[in-house]
């Protein structure tokens, strides 16, 4: 669709919008029936309403055909229900975006492809972890004590770290299963660090898959069982060490599943045969 097909289809919408969006008492009405029906007093009492304020709202949004009212109870009409949807992946990729600022503002996201940052709402239940100047290794030791307790590890890294190596080999020693995507400049520099002899013997494990991708990588990223880790690079091109999104919601780590299979489907296996070339 092109911009102006957008902006016309925006004009045609842009009051409903408004009367969304531009009422808190509205809103929060909206995401409170959409968990189920409920009465007056209980919307009261769960939004901290006055009873004017309650009613006001609950005709405006019956006059727009979204609420029903049946009996004592109000409910969500389909139209509203498909609105409180929207307005919720809404506002939860807005919090995403405000809240974690820090690591979106002067760095790059072209890394991330665009089906996945209409998915930016997955993100909103996460936490930074920043360098300080007491600590400035905060974000790799943070990453280190939640690597050493998962045992399904997906990473993808166009940075070198040599700490890393060791907690891949440990991983293999606890029988975790570790998929490793990175990019020749890394490979060559893994190869160079590690020796032929370690990296033979990490290669050779059945739980450990190397790939390799010619792709312009400019995430760092790892989603296990239990959390998601993301880095990103600065819009000078350097990736940024000192700060990193941390998340243990099942949604951020499903966002992350899919954005290491973007990658993966992109790579292809490196092995033993590779490796002796």
């Amino acid at each position: 669709m092109g911009i102006i097909d957008t902006l016309n289809r925006y004009e045609d919408i842009k009051g409903d919008i408004k009367f969304v969006t531009t009422s808190s008492v509205r809103t929060k009405i909206i995401l409170s029936l959409n968990k189920g029906n409920k009465d007056l007093n209980t919307l009261k009492d769960e939004l901290d309403l006055e009873s004017s304020a309650a009613l006001h709202a609950l005709k405006k949004l019956e006059s727009q055909n979204m609420i029903v009212k049946k009996e004592n109870e109000y409910s969500l009409s389909s139209v509203g229900r498909l609105y409180a949807v929207k307005s919720s992946n809404l506002f939860k990729s807005f919090y995403t975006i405000k809240k974690y600022e820090k690591i979106w503002l002067n760095h790059g996201i072209d890394g991330i492809p665009r089906n996945l940052l209409k998915e930016i709402k997955c993100l909103n239940n996460s936490f930074l972890v920043e360098s300080t100047p007491t600590d400035i290794i905060k974000p790799h030791s943070h990453y280190a004590e939640l690597v050493t307790k998962a045992h399904e590890i997906k990473s993808i890294s166009p940075i070198f770290y040599y700490p890393y190596i060791d907690l891949y080999k440990n991983a293999l020693k606890r029988n975790a299963n570790v998929k490793l995507i990175l990019t020749p400049l890394i490979l060559a520099k893994l190869t160079e660090t590690a020796g032929v002899e370690i990296l033979n013997e990490i290669l050779s494990s059945k739980k450990f898959k190397l790939y390799k991708t010619n792709e312009d990588t400019k995430i760092v990223l790892t989603v296990t069982e239990n959390f998601l880790s993301l880095g990103l690079f600065s819009t000078e091109g350097l990736y940024d060490a000192t700060i990193t999104l941390i998340s243990y919601d099942a949604d951020a780590i499903e966002w992350g599943n899919k954005l290491f299979n973007y990658y993966l489907d992109k790579a292809r296996e490196f092995n033993l045969d590779n490796l002796n070339k």
